[in-house]
Formats: C-alpha cells, sequence, structure tokens
C-alpha cells in the first residue's frame, strides 16, 4: 500500500524526487540510489492520496453560485485501486485549501458497494453553466452535477397547491 499518489504544485526547477523518491521523500528501493538526485532536496508534495487510488483528473471550481467552501476548491477524480490489499479510490473528492493544509472530503461516492464495482471516475470538468461533469470508463457514462438550488416557494403557497 506504498507509495502514496501525490498533488504537486509545479514550480519552474524544482525537483519532485520521481523515480528516485516517493511520497514524503521516501528512497524507491527498486530504483536504487541516483548520484544527482541525491544531491537535491525532492519538493514536498501539497497533498498525499492514499497509494494506488490513482487520481487521473482534476479541475478547480470557478463558480461563484457554488457553496462558500466550495469556492475555489478542486475536483479530483480517484479511478480507483486494483492492486491494494483493501481496494480504494472509486470517487470524486473535493480539496479545501485552509490555514492548516489540504482537507480532503468525499464529493461523489457509490463507484463500489459491498465488494461490487459499478463505475471508476477518469475526469472531471466544469461545465459554463457551473454543472460539474464526471467521465466513467467503465459504466461508459458521463455525469452532470448541479448544486441544489434552495426552494423559493413558500409553505403557504405549497399548502395551496396541495389543498388544489
Amino acid at each position: 500500500d506504498f507509495p502514496p499518489c501525490e498533488l504537486n504544485r509545479i514550480v519552474p526547477g524544482n525537483f519532485y524526487g520521481w523515480p528516485y523518491y516517493n511520497g514524503d521523500n521516501v528512497p524507491d528501493p527498486d530504483m536504487g540510489a541516483d548520484p544527482l538526485a541525491q544531491q537535491r532536496q525532492p519538493t514536498v508534495p501539497v497533498h498525499d492520496f492514499r497509494a494506488h487510488n490513482a487520481p487521473l483528473g482534476i479541475t478547480f471550481i470557478r463558480a461563484d453560485d457554488w457553496p462558500g467552501d466550495y469556492r475555489r476548491s478542486a475536483l479530483v477524480a480517484l479511478h480507483g485501486s486494483w492492486n491494494r490489499s483493501e481496494p480504494d479510490g472509486y470517487k470524486v473528492v473535493s480539496l479545501h485549501w485552509t490555514d492548516a493544509g489540504i482537507v480532503e472530503r468525499d464529493f461523489l461516492t457509490g463507484f463500489r458497494r459491498d465488494g461490487v464495482t459499478s463505475g471508476r471516475p477518469v475526469d472531471v470538468a466544469q461545465g459554463p453553466d457551473g454543472a460539474v461533469y464526471v467521465s466513467d470508463d467503465y459504466a461508459g457514462a458521463i455525469y452532470r452535477i448541479t448544486r441544489a438550488r434552495p426552494d423559493t416557494t413558500s409553505r403557504a403557497a405549497r399548502r395551496l397547491q396541495a389543498e388544489q
């Protein structure tokens, strides 16, 4: 269940360790020592995902009509593992930047339940209307996700509709 998948902030000239280091700069035993890599301190990832959950697609929420903590957050499609002791991924997570670091939360789940896989998210995109689209190469589907709008119908109006 190693190495973790990484999210890196790319800065020109920085060294991110691959293929000689993984995760929080743990040397990769399969690669052996590389004199040039040993001379450079790898940049630490900004976020680690669990090993082998395969973060394949990422998008940053741009629409201001999403709830406050989703504005300027990222959605990441975790395709899912095939070589872990316990399968992981098979979902879309949201990443929220805070003063304490990045907080990861489930956003779209249900692609794997009770050991049965029904989907594997591949990529995430946001349309011009603010909707989020998730592609799934297992089910051969694209899902459209919109945020729930508040019900603007008053209680009195709903009561009148129910009585009619």
